[in-house]
């Protein structure tokens, strides 16, 4: 092993256990039950329920399992179709 570099040497990826599984398992639930929600709301929820995992991990395992929500729509205001900037005034009283 002489002449290699240091950066060349890896740890072996630990073998994931049944416990890490079940989070992995709560978290896809969780994102398909709750569309709207990211992985802060799901550890929260994930604390409420007495899982014991700190947000770094469920964040580690929310970019592992590829989750994402989808993303914000922006607000803009509808256009009038010819172009004209005038607002629409109601033509009747409520």
């Amino acid at each position: 092993m002489v002449g290699q570099h240091l950066s060349t040497q890896r740890h072996e990826r630990k073998v994931t256990g049944l416990e890490e599984s079940k989070l992995r398992h709560r978290l896809r639930d969780i994102a398909a039950e709750h569309i709207r929600w990211g992985r802060r709301m799901a550890y929260r929820l994930l604390r409420r329920e007495g899982w014991a995992a700190n947000h770094k991990r469920v964040q580690w395992l929310w970019r592992e399992e590829g989750l994402q929500r989808p993303t914000p729509r922006t607000g803009k205001r509808a256009q009038a179709t010819d172009g004209s900037v005038r607002r629409h005034r109601p033509e009747h009283p409520r």
